[in-house]
């Protein structure tokens, strides 16, 4: 970060939390895909699962407490970058997990789209697979 970005914010960790209807389902979800290590759990009657993400200080959050409440799908995107994109679209095309086609951006980046069981999209990235 350059001096001219410095502000006093002293950050512990990051966050991401996605709204979800059904907990169970939503955490079986991440953690048979993605194998993503439960760090705190309350349960359907609290509503809340939270995930270790495999990078320092990094969680990704399931919140149901709106449970009852309507919400729009795609409330957030959750974007993992990998080292093998092909290689990660394939394992997941395995599991029968719906992806979308690798798109290129020349010089920038390669991604590919996915939802979780609630309807939330992934986006995962990698650096870009096409150079000019």
């Amino acid at each position: 970060m350059s001096d001219n970005h410095k502000t006093p914010i002293k950050y512990k960790a990051i966050y991401f939390a996605v709204m979800v209807k059904d907990l169970e389902r939503a955490k079986k979800f991440y953690e048979d895909t993605f194998g993503f290590k439960v760090a705190w759990y309350e349960g359907p009657e609290i509503g809340w699962c939270e995930f270790h993400l495999p990078t320092t200080n990094s969680r990704l959050g399931l919140n149901a407490s709106g449970k009852d409440k309507e919400f729009g799908e795609n409330n957030g995107v959750l974007s993992l970058e990998v080292e093998n994109l092909e290689e990660t679209k394939e394992y997941l095309d395995s599991k029968e997990i719906k992806t979308s086609k690798i798109f290129d951006n020349p010089n920038y980046v390669s991604f590919f789209n996915l939802e979780d069981s609630e309807g939330n999209r992934i986006q995962i990235v990698a650096e870009p697979r096409i150079r000019t």
